[in-house]
């Protein structure tokens, strides 16, 4: 009877050590899921320090500035007001100009196509 009770004593004995350890690697479980949660670790960041993030977002943009700058170009000499005039005008003018090249190309090319469907007739028949 003596060992019964001592079976059962350490049968409750593990099952009570079983359940906490159960308890701690669920506690560990969370806290590595939380430190692995970037966006979780970002808020938090930005909500404990907003002046530290705000300068250095400053300073990443002005780093980046200074490295992507481009060379400046030189400067063009100012146009005549007759040549600026002309430009406008030729801009004005270039949907008309496409559209009336697109319509003359299409009328040419149908009177070819017929031309040849006449020829073909001609020398088809008798």
């Amino acid at each position: 009877m003596a060992q019964k009770k001592q079976v059962a004593l350490r049968k409750q004995e593990l099952t009570a050590e079983l359940a906490n350890s159960r308890q701690a690697i669920s506690k560990g479980r969370k806290a590595i899921k939380g430190q692995l949660q970037v966006k979780k670790q970002l808020r938090q960041w930005i909500t404990r320090k907003p002046k530290a993030v705000f300068a250095s977002s400053i300073g990443a943009g002005l780093l980046a500035t200074l490295l992507l700058k481009r060379p400046r170009k030189a400067a063009k000499p100012s146009k005549k007001p007759s040549h600026m005039l002309l430009g406008w005008i030729l801009a004005l003018l270039k949907p008309a100009i496409k559209t009336w090249l697109v319509t003359r190309v299409k009328t040419l090319a149908t009177e070819q196509v017929a031309a040849r469907i006449q020829q073909e007739k001609t020398i088809n028949t008798p």
